[in-house]
């Protein structure tokens, strides 16, 4: 057993490894601390308890296939051309939501750069709000 960790290639096997998985956690761990990134149920009651918006970045075929009730269709590749068609109260938080929290997850430092202080995403996206076995509207 001794022999594996002092064995040069292993050592560099490990390092790799452990870096790794680092490189991979360490954007969803610092989201978390800094609240960017929230869970279904920490965006519900964002919603319930200080009346957040939720954005839905998906196409508008996606939307239109069913979304988050009374959320707010931006398509990811019309953010600069619609964000002022949304009329969205830059003094309450937004939700970004897309299928799985990548389109949104790239939105958030546009939303910050228009003025929206309050911005997170919501983790697993859709997917993850139909998993939690919450209802969707078309």
């Amino acid at each position: 057993m001794m022999d594996f960790f002092t064995n040069t290639n292993n050592l560099l096997l490990i390092a790799t490894l452990v870096t790794s998985g680092l490189a991979l956690a360490l954007p969803n761990i610092l989201g978390r601390m800094n609240r960017q990134i929230l869970s279904v149920h920490e965006s519900v009651k964002l919603v319930n308890e200080r009346g957040a918006q939720i954005v839905d970045v998906r196409t508008v075929d996606e939307f239109k296939a069913g979304h988050v009730a009374k959320s707010k269709n931006l398509p990811a590749k019309e953010f600069d051309s619609d964000l002022k068609n949304l009329k969205l109260d830059a003094s309450k938080p937004v939700i970004l939501v897309c299928l799985s929290g990548s389109r949104a997850n790239n939105l958030l430092g546009k939303f910050k750069k228009a003025g929206f202080a309050e911005v997170a995403c919501m983790d697993g996206g859709i997917a993850a709000w139909k998993d939690a076995g919450l209802p969707l509207v078309k």
